[in-house]
């Protein structure tokens, strides 16, 4: 039996060649968008769930409140908080602490060859570990001892791709590697490297050394810059634990911490930190969920618009079967069979889609993988998890787009399809839900219209708005420099001032300049005790950084009140405020800054005058900016920033090895590092652009798919009523009246989908907008311009089969009547 059902699909599909391929490449695209996005949310949903204990991982997060005020939400917290816990509550079993010694200062990891060579290696993955890391997180040692739990002192172990590069094929065991910052540490071991679904990377996990310089570690309470992750329970109640930490904090408070500077913690389940963490200090930049689930909404929406066309076309090809079924019922059949029947020409056309859609998806998995990330998207095949999905989605889809179709098929009665019935007077039901799918398909693509403009211009927005400062044609050099003993920064400068000459010496620069932060950087250095200039008790916390002379004329920076700083007579004394910490201060407006001395802390400790009122971004338009203050002291200068006149493909190279070479011959024992700074800044709305491509890779796909289901019912449509086409043209319609005649029913279904899409898109746009502190206005044309698009691609794919049907003699339409 069921070998005669899969013959008669087989014959249905290849008498109705044209319907049969819409089918197919409807839902072939469909599933090949669907896999694609399910990749990569399957990728981002993976992040740290390799970890064996990953369900009772917890990180501690740090809020700090003055005054009762929040200042900031950090993903890091004090040196002895992780061992602090585990020793006060059973709850937590275990405990690790990292410092990320590399987003401190730059590190250069050196290693002394056989040759007697000094390899040299700037490093941006180094962290220091305290406690039980290898009990808590499970990252396997491939070389050394697999059993390491907590480090020894002066021990070092290095990932697989790191011990490749420092000693080849060589073993890294017993090597002996050092830092700026630690110096003649043995590797005892090689772990694989990270995985890409890791919240954190690292190349080198360092013994943990004293930190703190008076007090010791376990009594430095007041530095916030430590990763802290706690291994709970089994059985450990999360709301309970973190409603015990208000009185940790009053126990192990500084003593030397002004009254009215507070903390909170609270947990953050390792597993939700990918999607759901966006505090500061980030170990890496992480994604965000409604991105995810966006993406995941959208795979839904072109699978429900490929399912909607099959159900379409099958509702419209039933009246052309009504009497195959009235013969089928004459001899014999049951409506049962009749159902099975049908039931399997929906299960066969499926099974083809999906085997389409993995020849699709194997031809676009090297783009689809250095696109998305994730690794290939093929490997979903290998997840067992996954291949019973695909097999529920073919058996769902087989009967969501099949079953509607065989049941109303199957109840038609023979006398009445015999004589043809159903196809002279269509049933209103039949008809209705037709139409309403059609609207429903026409209102995902109107709203997936409607989002890929508003994403593509909130982009433009935060791209194209003024940053008050220029940083085009501008190569940016890593200086390595850290904070030295007493005199190495003068040292330094002298030779920074010779290196300067060099460069100034060569045609195309315009400027050079030095600072401790460039625009784009994620600032970490806060001062949390400046005083408002009005309420005097009011500590405020500012960014603290440091910029030369030549900062503000380099980069053509919006100086808007004051001074720029003037070598020679500033010092620590004098400092330049940006327009957030102005108005965080209090004043109101930056004229009224000038002058103005700021206490920092109690009175005793420094002041400065502001001389300056700056107005520049330093980070992008997907965050609120920095009250930044500015010194011309104190920070060692991390990078140099060298202006061209025009930086270009032609002489990019060129300008790179004159850089080079002076940086060589002034730095010889300094790697040389660089970067162009307008590719850096732009990089914060990589996360934003691979989105709003997508979007709108996978919207267009969404209109092909209903561009094939509206061709195909157009087709139907046509054939259906081809006879009275060509009793129009007799009796003396014109081509343009019978197009409106036929088209007229789908451009009320599309004017219908566009003012019940309009709503849902204001609020999901409105609510999508409210994550940006500077955001786009949703235009009335934001409406209007995805429903005539609609209408124009309506209005083109029907009216191109009606006006050829109606270019048909009528002789040829009626010679059978």
């Amino acid at each position: 039996m069921w070998k005669n059902y899969l013959r008669i699909a087989y014959r249905n599909l290849l008498k109705h060649k044209i319907f049969s391929t819409i089918n197919l490449l409807g839902l072939a695209l469909g599933m090949t968008a669907c896999l694609i996005i399910l990749q990569y949310v399957r990728f981002e949903l993976s992040y740290d769930r390799f970890h064996e204990k990953s369900d009772r991982i917890y990180r501690v997060q740090h809020d700090r409140y003055s005054d009762g005020e929040l200042q900031y939400q950090k993903a890091q917290a004090f040196i002895p908080t992780g061992e602090a816990m585990m020793n006060e509550y059973p709850e937590v079993e275990d405990y690790t602490t990292m410092f990320r010694i590399s987003a401190e200062s730059d590190i250069v990891m050196t290693h002394l060859a056989d040759d007697g060579e000094m390899l040299r290696f700037p490093e941006k993955e180094v962290y220091h570990v305290k406690g039980n890391f290898f009990e808590v997180f499970s990252f396997p040692i491939i070389e050394g001892n697999s059993e390491i739990k907590q480090l020894e002192p002066k021990t070092v172990l290095v990932s697989q791709s790191t011990a490749s590069k420092y000693f080849g094929n060589e073993s890294a065991i017993g090597k002996i590697i050092s830092h700026n910052y630690a110096e003649n540490y043995e590797i005892i071991g090689v772990f694989e490297d990270v995985p890409g679904n890791a919240h954190m990377k690292f190349d080198f996990l360092f013994a943990w050394q004293e930190v703190s310089s008076d007090g010791g570690d376990n009594e430095n309470w007041r530095w916030d810059g430590f990763y802290t992750y706690l291994l709970l329970t089994p059985d450990a109640d999360i709301p309970v634990l973190e409603g015990k930490f208000p009185s940790f904090v009053e126990k192990y408070k500084a003593s030397n911490v002004n009254a009215s500077i507070n903390s909170a913690f609270s947990l953050q389940p390792l597993t939700s930190i990918h999607l759901n963490s966006n505090l500061l200090a980030e170990a890496e930049p992480n994604s965000e969920a409604k991105i995810v689930y966006a993406l995941l909404a959208i795979a839904v929406f072109v699978m429900i618009i490929a399912w909607i066309n099959f159900i379409n076309l099958s509702i419209s090809r039933s009246l052309e079967r009504s009497k195959e079924v009235g013969v089928r019922k004459v001899i014999g059949s049951s409506r049962l069979q009749l159902i099975k029947q049908f039931l399997t020409e929906s299960l066969v056309m499926n099974l083809l889609a999906i085997s389409l859609s993995c020849i699709f998806l194997y031809l676009l998995d090297p783009y689809i993988s250095s696109f998305i990330g994730g690794g290939s998207a093929l490997s979903l095949f290998s997840s067992t998890d996954f291949l019973i999905g695909i097999i529920l989605l073919i058996l769902i889809g087989s009967a969501l787009a099949g079953m509607y179709p065989a049941f109303v098929t199957s109840s038609f009665k023979p006398v009445l399809a015999l004589k043809g019935g159903y196809t002279n007077h269509h049933k209103g039901s039949l008809f209705s839900l037709k139409h309403g799918l059609i609207v429903f398909q026409f209102m995902i693509s109107i709203g997936l219209i409607a989002a890929s403009t508003v994403a593509y211009r909130q982009l433009s927005l935060m791209k194209n708005s003024s940053l008050g400062i220029d940083i085009k044609s501008t190569m940016v050099v890593n200086t390595q420099k850290t904070f030295g003993p007493p005199g190495s920064d003068s040292v330094f400068t002298s030779r920074l001032n010779t290196f300067r000459d060099k460069l100034n010496a060569n045609k195309g620069v315009k400027g050079i300049t030095a600072s401790h932060d460039i625009p784009g950087k994620e600032h970490l250095s806060m001062m949390p005790n400046f005083r408002h200039f009005k309420n005097t008790d009011e500590l405020v916390t500012l960014y603290f950084t440091r910029m030369d002379y030549d900062f503000i004329p380099t980069f053509n920076v919006d100086l808007i009140a004051g001074r720029n700083f003037i070598e020679g007579v500033d010092n620590r004394s004098s400092i330049i405020l940006n327009m957030e910490a102005v108005q965080v201060l209090g004043f109101e407006n930056p004229e009224e800054a000038i002058g103005h001395g700021v206490n920092w802390g109690n009175e005793n400790l420094a002041k400065a005058e502001i001389v300056g009122v700056v107005d520049f971004r330093a980070v992008s338009y997907k965050e609120s900016n920095y009250p930044v203050a500015y010194t011309s002291t104190f920070f060692p200068y991390k990078y140099v920033s060298v202006k061209f006149d025009e930086i270009n493909g032609a002489n990019a190279a060129e300008h790179v090895a004159m850089i080079q070479n002076s940086w060589n011959s002034v730095f010889p024992d300094q790697p040389f590092e660089f970067f162009f700074l307008d590719d850096f800044f732009n990089s914060q709305y990589q996360a934003d652009q691979k989105f709003g491509q997508l979007l709108s890779a996978f919207t267009f796909l969404a209109i092909i798919v209903a561009g094939l289901g509206l061709y195909g019912i157009t087709l139907l449509t046509v054939s259906q009523r081809i006879k009275e086409v060509g009793l129009r043209k007799i009796m003396g319609a014109s081509v343009s009246q019978i197009v409106s005649l036929l088209s007229k029913q789908f451009m009320v279904l599309v004017l219908v989908a566009g003012v019940l899409s309009v709503p849902i898109i204001k609020f999901t746009m409105e609510q999508w907008l409210a994550n940006y502190p500077y955001r786009v206005e949703i235009s009335w044309w934001i409406y209007m311009l995805p429903i005539a698009m609609i209408l124009l691609i309506t209005c083109f794919t029907i009216s191109f089969q009606i006006i050829k049907a109606s270019l048909i003699n009528p002789a040829k339409l009626l010679r059978h009547e």
